[in-house]
């Protein structure tokens, strides 16, 4: 195997390597990008069940007092949608590095892989000129010291 072969080969693997942390990154922002929409999901349906459970409280009359704890309530819950929305939309985008870094880590190592494949080439088409040599060398070396 040539030098600059082993070379490549290693180079291949740190690609594949860097390849193999990449896609573990993209993974687990995947993975946070669902928990952080069924959290969301979550909560929009704790603000439905709250919602629905009072409506009944708020068409016979409430207290001022509790109608303003109701609305502030609301209000609080509406703000940590909005904020898991905003979570959802950060890991989205970090989703989207972690993609591109991916998808460039893939075609490194594709690349490393055509180079080797390229050498492995070159060093075969050598091996047979070298045979090719040995064997015109041996055929008149034949012909020399045995005439035909």
């Amino acid at each position: 195997m040539s030098r600059n072969l082993t070379s490549m080969t290693t180079l291949l693997e740190l690609a594949e390597r860097e390849l193999t942390e990449a896609g573990e990154r993209l993974a687990k922002t995947n993975q946070l990008i669902t928990e952080a929409k069924a959290q969301r999901e979550q909560l929009g349906t704790y603000r439905d069940e709250y919602v629905t459970r009072n409506q009944l409280i708020l068409t016979s009359g409430m207290e001022v007092m509790d109608l303003l704890n109701y609305r502030a309530f609301l209000k609080n819950l509406d703000r940590a949608i909005i904020g898991q929305e905003q979570i959802v939309e950060g890991y989205s985008n970090l989703a989207k590095n972690h993609l591109a870094l991916w998808q460039a880590s893939q075609s490194k190592k594709r690349s490393y892989e055509v180079l080797i494949e390229r050498e492995k080439l070159k060093m075969h088409h050598q091996e047979l000129k070298r045979e090719q040599k040995m064997m015109d060398e041996f055929s008149s070396n034949q012909k020399r010291f045995f005439p035909t």
